[in-house]
């Protein structure tokens, strides 16, 4: 069977965000509105309730709504991975079975993680999931989030399950990329995790990519994305260079707050909430992160 993932033109999706009223309630006009936003800068799909859209933070309702408006806003313009990953595993199960009701592409989940877990609780936790996912089902590997460092060996071993589609791969490694995708079937797909090594990450050998920034700076994601498929890597790595100049200073602060702030200032989400307990930025921080900014060659596209 042909991966759906892989047969599309352009796999570049954001990571969506997930946007909240200041009572923590889905801001769903902002939601569409920053939808129909990125589809019109020409993504490829949404990435929805991952860590950047705030999902395992968020109640049921609230993650699942923000599916649907994402599956909607998505029809005929770009392909849904949603993430599923939840502290309990049913749960996670429980909400694959949602995005496969709502004919969403596919599914992705983070490891558990609360507590530690082996790696054979691992592997048999993607093994349960893939089992019971009506859609294909995207393995996650963020170190930095997880504190799960694998192996080469062990990842490549989740490959071999049915209804595997590929992977997340979020880590600074580009060897365990590269070993990592050399052992990949023909009809599977990886995605490039790291806004900042996109350019990297697609010269190595993955497919397309799903990051935070994308959200803001969608036309420099696209130039990085179009030049490397068309091989010009010089190219790619000069705008690469230009939206690490952006990423950079929000580095510097709590990155989602940082993110939900810039997209406030461009007209596409109302509110900088974050879902308790993470506080927007304060007047003082918005200030600096403004001055930062300010220097940047898009400026005026950030801080309008």
């Amino acid at each position: 069977m042909t991966n759906s993932l892989l047969s599309a033109e352009n796999r570049i999706l954001p990571a969506l965000v997930t946007p909240l009223l200041p009572d923590g309630r889905l801001d769903e006009k902002s939601a569409e509105r920053l939808v129909d936003h990125l589809y019109n800068k020409g993504v490829g799909g949404l990435y929805v309730t991952g860590s950047t859209g705030e999902g395992i933070y968020l109640d049921f309702e609230t993650r699942k709504r923000i599916v649907e408006i994402a599956v909607h806003g998505s029809r005929g313009r770009g392909q849904v991975i949603v993430h599923v990953g939840a502290i309990q595993a049913s749960m996670a199960i429980e909400l694959a079975l949602h995005a496969g009701r709502l004919q969403a592409d596919a599914v992705s989940s983070i490891p558990p993680f609360a507590g530690g877990y082996s790696w054979d609780e691992v592997h048999s936790f993607y093994g349960e999931l893939a089992r019971r996912s009506p859609l294909p089902v995207v393995a996650y590997y963020i170190p930095t989030l997880t504190v799960q460092h694998h192996s080469i060996i062990n990842l490549a071993s989740l490959l071999s399950l049915p209804n595997i589609a590929g992977f997340k791969y979020t880590a600074p490694d580009f060897y365990m990329m590269q070993r990592l995708l050399s052992r990949f079937a023909p009809d599977q797909i990886l995605y490039n995790g790291q806004d900042e090594a996109l350019a990297l990450g697609l010269q190595v050998g993955a497919h397309g990519g799903i990051g935070t920034t994308y959200n803001f700076m969608p036309e420099l994601i696209m130039g990085i994305y179009h030049h490397c498929q068309a091989g010009r890597y010089a190219e790619a790595m000069a705008l690469q260079r230009r939206a690490n100049d952006i990423i950079e200073p929000l580095l510097m602060f709590q990155t989602l707050a940082a993110s939900k702030q810039v997209l406030v200032w461009q007209g596409l989400i109302d509110y900088p909430t974050c879902a308790f307990p993470r506080a927007a930025l304060t007047e003082t921080q918005q200030r600096k992160l403004r001055d930062l900014l300010s220097g940047t060659d898009i400026a005026s596209t950030l801080i309008r």
